[in-house]
């Protein structure tokens, strides 16, 4: 939830067999995996910390993240699972951001 509102189902898998994902969905196939498909990603916001973890296919999904974005008025950026925590310990907000590896300003 963001703002009170629901957005999405946490824990959504673009597929189950994630390493043949870009054989077996066409569209995908000639995209590079680490720009289209960031697998048990963590999206955050400033504000609220983690609020969505899941798969997440920047190509099918950006556009959504992007209206939720403005609805909420405030960026969601898009983190590796690794660079979440560190030791068992969520990292300081700016780490985090600096970790994005895809947001809603780009």
């Amino acid at each position: 939830m963001l703002g009170g509102k629901p957005t999405c189902f946490s824990g959504w898998v673009v597929h189950n067999y994630k390493l043949w994902f870009g054989h077996t969905i066409p569209e995908y196939k000639n995209s590079p995996v680490d720009t289209t498909c960031i697998y048990n990603a963590i999206v955050v916001t400033r504000s609220q910390g983690n609020v969505w973890y899941g798969d997440i296919s920047i190509a099918n999904d950006g556009n959504t993240l992007r209206k939720i974005a403005s609805e909420v008025g405030e960026p969601l950026y898009v983190l590796h699972e690794t660079d979440y925590k560190v030791d068992g310990e969520v990292r300081p907000m700016d780490e985090l951001i600096s970790k994005a590896v895809w947001n809603t300003r780009l």
